[in-house]
């Protein structure tokens, strides 16, 4: 009986991964913890993300190309100075309207769409 359920338990199925649904990405997403913050995702793999705390407007701020793998999200941000600055985050759920992605340090960001 022993063996039955160490069996049983080491052949559970591992969870499926998410893979980020690129089509439910696309459009502009509104940060939870601050509903100023703006990140727009193009259907061309281009974006744009922008503050109005910082009184930074769509068409004003800084442009940005994704990308997708998996469950990975990779974005990849232009400075003003033409310097890059990427990003590689986890998708831990996704719906049409939500979505919530953590970095490599384990902090989390939940965006709702707009």
């Amino acid at each position: 009986m022993l063996l039955a359920s160490v069996l049983w338990v080491g052949c559970h199925p591992e969870p499926e991964e998410l893979v980020v649904n690129e089509q439910m990405l696309v459009g502009t997403w509104v940060y939870s913890n601050n509903p100023k913050e703006h990140w727009r995702f193009d259907a061309d793999k281009r974006g744009e993300t922008w503050d109005l705390s910082d009184d930074v407007q769509e068409g004003e701020g800084t442009r940005f190309n994704w990308s997708t793998a998996g469950s990975k999200l990779m974005i990849d941000l232009y400075g003003e100075m033409g310097q890059h600055v990427y990003y590689d985050y986890t998708v831990i759920s996704q719906s049409e309207h939500d979505l919530t992605y953590q970095d490599i340090y384990g902090n989390t960001r939940s965006f709702t769409k707009k």
